[in-house]
Parts: structure tokens; C-alpha cells; sequence
């Protein structure tokens, strides 16, 4: 069979079609299929494509320095350099900032360290003097509130050990801690925020895993009762007779019973400082008005 002119013109066409079609499939596959840097595309950043567990940043406490807490706020000298001396205080910041928990520390006032009588202190090594000192905190941050669910449970055990426990009493807002041969009063709150809470007490805490028997401790001095203010300028006369003084109350003794058991004020010490700088203020702008 032959074919004319026409027709094999018509089948050069026909097999041309065919085979451009073929060579088109094969290139758009192999031009869909390369890789993309091949082809210069840019690879996202890996950060967009996995987020770390840290995702958002988790906000950080605020680190108080706790030997400027005690210089600073209070008559803590005696702590203070007790804990120098045995180099607890890095191991109280660890235990507030390096820990979940947080710390709770009590803290005498210098006057509850002078009241114990020689040898109380002095005839303590320096590992017994470090676990009296972490006897007085407690390894997780309690606040003022939370003392009452504390009293619950009967002996807490301190930073110190398992030898080292405190009894915790809450009374209507009164809050004491107690050792075997020491009740102290919570009678004020230094800091609060966590995770560190620290406390003013008015007694040193004595355990008996150090004192055998009762150490002598003294009265701890009343604190000086406030003078009665001065009358203000130009009030009476000199002809006037001077008004009988109305007996001043004198300041409650820490050992009264009856000021035992006052609530303690989430302020403190503190709050007592504050009021008294405000009313300073409150009468120099007084004075500075009666000039004008």
C-alpha cells in the first residue's frame, strides 16, 4: 500500500503533534518535581517553624538582696551577722530564687539576742550556731493569712532538719512560733512578696536539739514610751495656768499577756514607720500654713 503526496504530509504532522506534546508533559514534570533551592527559592527561618517551650519568655521574680533588707528595715544586726558568719545568707537567697517553693524566715530583733544571757550563744560551734540561725526559716513562702492552715499540722519542720521543728499558733490574727524553750510573737511583717516572706519576731527560737536544757533569757526591754506632743504656738496664754497633763499609757510589754494575743498587722513595723513619717509631714505643712 503506498500513500500519496497529501496523506504523508498529513502523518509528518500528525507524529510532530504527538512527540511535542510527549517532550511538554516531560519537561513541566521534571521543572514541578526539582528541589526548591534548586529552583532559588528561600527556605523560612527555623524559628517559624518550631516554637520552643519557653514560648512566651516566663516573666522572672524580682531578686531582693536580703542583706540590704535587714540593714536597711529594721534592728536586725545581730541576725544579720550571725548569718554572715555562717554563710547562710547565699543559701537563703538559693532557697527563695532557685527553688519553687520559695523560703519564710523569722527574724529576731537584736534586743531577743541580748536578752539570752551567757553562755547561751557564745558556747555554740559554728555548725550548731548555722542550724539555729536556719531553724528560724521555714523552706517555702508562707504568707500572713496562710499561717492559720500552718497551725493545722502540727510541728513544721525548718531549713535546718528534722531535729530543727516549730510549732505554728494563729489566734484571731495573732500569729507565735514556738520551740521547745522559746515562744516568740510574729509583731511584724518586713516583706511579704514571694518568694521570700520575712517576719519580725520578738524572741530568739530555742530548739532543744541544741539547748538541753533552758538557757537564761532576760526580759527583753519595753520599748520607750513616746513623749506627750508640745502644745502648738499660740494656744494658752501666760496668764493662763498650765492644763493638768492627762497620764501618757505606757507602751504594752511583749510579755504581757494582754499584748501577746494583739493581732499583727500585715503592715508591721513598717506600717508604724510610714505613720509616723506622715504625721511628721502632716505638721511641718500645718506650721507652714499657720506662716503664711
Amino acid at each position: 500500500m503506498f500513500l500519496d503526496a497529501r496523506d504523508m504530509r498529513r502523518a509528518v504532522a500528525l507524529l510532530a503533534a504527538v512527540m511535542l506534546s510527549v517532550a511538554s508533559s516531560v519537561l513541566h514534570h521534571a521543572v514541578a518535581h526539582r528541589p526548591l533551592a534548586a529552583a532559588g527559592a528561600r527556605l523560612p527561618p527555623a524559628a517559624s517553624l518550631h516554637r520552643t517551650d519557653t514560648w512566651p519568655p516566663t516573666p522572672q521574680a524580682k531578686r531582693v538582696n536580703l542583706t540590704a533588707i535587714l540593714t536597711l528595715d529594721g534592728p536586725f544586726r545581730a541576725f544579720l551577722g550571725y548569718l554572715q558568719q555562717t554563710n547562710l545568707v547565699e543559701v537563703f537567697q538559693n532557697q527563695a530564687y532557685l527553688t519553687d517553693q520559695g523560703i519564710t524566715i523569722f527574724v529576731p530583733v537584736d534586743t531577743a539576742f541580748a536578752a539570752i544571757k551567757p553562755p547561751g550563744l557564745s558556747g555554740l560551734s559554728r555548725h550548731q550556731l548555722k542550724n539555729l540561725m536556719m531553724s528560724h526559716s521555714l523552706a517555702k513562702h508562707y504568707e500572713l493569712a496562710e499561717f492559720e492552715g500552718l497551725s493545722r499540722i502540727g510541728p513544721v519542720t525548718t531549713l535546718a532538719g528534722g531535729l530543727f521543728t516549730v510549732n505554728v499558733t494563729y489566734d484571731a490574727g495573732a500569729v507565735h512560733v514556738r520551740s521547745r524553750w522559746a515562744d516568740a510573737k510574729v509583731v511584724g511583717s518586713v516583706s511579704v512578696d514571694a518568694p521570700m516572706a520575712i517576719y519580725e519576731l520578738d524572741r530568739v527560737l530555742l530548739p532543744d536539739a541544741l539547748f538541753r536544757a533552758q538557757p537564761p533569757v532576760a526580759a527583753v526591754p519595753d520599748a520607750p514610751a513616746a513623749p506627750p506632743p508640745a502644745p502648738a504656738a499660740g494656744e494658752g496664754g501666760a496668764d493662763e495656768a498650765p492644763p493638768t497633763a492627762e497620764p501618757h499609757p505606757a507602751a504594752p510589754r511583749r510579755d504581757d499577756p494582754a499584748a501577746a494575743d494583739a493581732p499583727v498587722s500585715a503592715g508591721g513595723a513598717g506600717g508604724d514607720r510610714l505613720a509616723r513619717r506622715a504625721a511628721a509631714a502632716a505638721a511641718i505643712g500645718a506650721v507652714a500654713l499657720v506662716a503664711l
